[in-house]
């Protein structure tokens, strides 16, 4: 499978970005395999004619930022 050989190769863009945006062990493996999720959600949009990492590390990017948005509003609701 296309997808899974592409993940496996550039999985250090997932890992790299969920370090980033989550503080938690078990939150950054939980924003990892959600990241890993959309990705395969958005695969059939994926465009083969451009870089698969630059659009792997836009999803990733947008799904930890919309990660951090939801923690800050239970922080704010706790």
């Amino acid at each position: 499978d296309a997808f899974s050989a592409l993940l496996q190769r550039h999985r250090g863009i997932v890992f790299k970005v969920a370090n980033t945006y989550a503080r938690l062990a078990e939150d950054r493996d939980d924003l990892a395999q959600e990241i890993a999720t959309q990705l395969w959600r958005a695969w059939p949009r994926y465009d083969p004619a451009r870089s698969f990492s630059t659009w792997m590390y836009r999803v990733a990017l947008n799904v930890a930022i919309s990660h951090v948005r939801v923690q800050a509003v239970r922080q704010r609701h706790d």
